[in-house]
């Protein structure tokens, strides 16, 4: 199976905190409470300031120099800049999982993909049974064009997927699946998900759409007019494409058979819902 040489793209998430002024504070005073308000409120300026002249007065504390490569890569997009403050929180913390694994995004969004691997693979060591650490290391053996490694991670991930039997994790799981190509494996997590949530009407689109592109029309169909009487819009249009193509017996769309990859990879992921590995690099440590 060819897999499309796309990179999987990453979903930054924020927590959300209440925002809260840090002037004029003692070396005591400065909390990762504070530190996060700033970033919730989108202050990436005030939270380098606040980080500055936390790690400043406290510099063996791993939250503040966590905050500070949030500060770099989640609001000013300097995400080179980021990685030192990352690696110092990693170095206090050297058996943190979390840690490891920011550092591996970090890593990831300055493109510098090798040791995003090596990052994140380490936290998978500390912690094997957190789904997202899989799916940003395949996000990062895809932005290096080791396509074989991503589907491979993809593939460790799946037991833990079994285990956990979450929705969610699913749903990620079989985007990961859809965006490298390996439509088997992502139209078996899509019926995982909608075993779980049955109501999920981007979860019955993504199957339609990924049943589509394996060259089940039929199956497609339903899973698209399923999608649409729950409430989802691009279920309908997935739909009207696929039955246009069918009268006009031209099958562009359907060039996929059994895993072969279309040429045409954009168009394909035009029918899905957020074919992305996801992630979160605002969490404390």
């Amino acid at each position: 199976m060819q897999a499309p040489k796309r990179p999987i793209i990453l979903a930054v998430a924020s927590l959300c905190i209440l925002a809260a002024s840090a002037s004029n504070l003692d070396a005591q005073a400065y909390t990762v409470q504070r530190g996060l308000a700033y970033q919730n409120a989108k202050d990436w300026q005030g939270l380098l300031r606040y980080t500055t002249a936390w790690t400043q007065a406290q510099p063996s504390n791993s939250d503040a120099w966590a905050l500070m490569g949030s500060a770099y890569s989640l609001g000013l997009n300097q995400p080179d800049k980021a990685i030192e403050p990352m690696k110092r929180a990693v170095a206090l913390i050297p058996n943190s999982a979390p840690a490891w694994h920011a550092l591996g995004v970090t890593y990831v969004l300055a493109k510098d993909y090798h040791d995003a691997v090596d990052a994140i693979k380490h936290a998978i060591q500390i912690n094997p049974n957190q789904p997202t650490y899989y799916n940003n290391l395949a996000a990062a053996y895809a932005g290096g064009a080791a396509w074989t490694s991503a589907l491979a991670t993809f593939d460790q991930e799946k037991p833990l997927a079994q285990r956990l039997n979450n929705a969610n994790v699913w749903y990620v799981l079989g985007n990961g699946y859809a965006k490298m190509g390996d439509l088997p494996n992502a139209i078996a997590a899509y019926r995982a998900v909608l075993q779980l949530k049955p109501d999920f009407a981007e979860g019955w689109t993504n199957l339609g759409a990924a049943l589509q592109f394996n060259g089940d029309d039929a199956g497609a169909k339903q899973a698209y007019h399923r999608g649409q009487a729950l409430g989802d819009p691009l279920a309908g249009k997935d739909e009207a494409q696929l039955e246009a193509q069918e009268a006009q017996a031209q099958r562009q769309a359907n060039a996929i058979h059994r895993g072969v990859i279309n040429s045409n990879v954009s168009h394909m992921y035009d029918y899905y819902h957020g074919v992305q590995a996801g992630t979160d690099i605002s969490r404390t440590y």
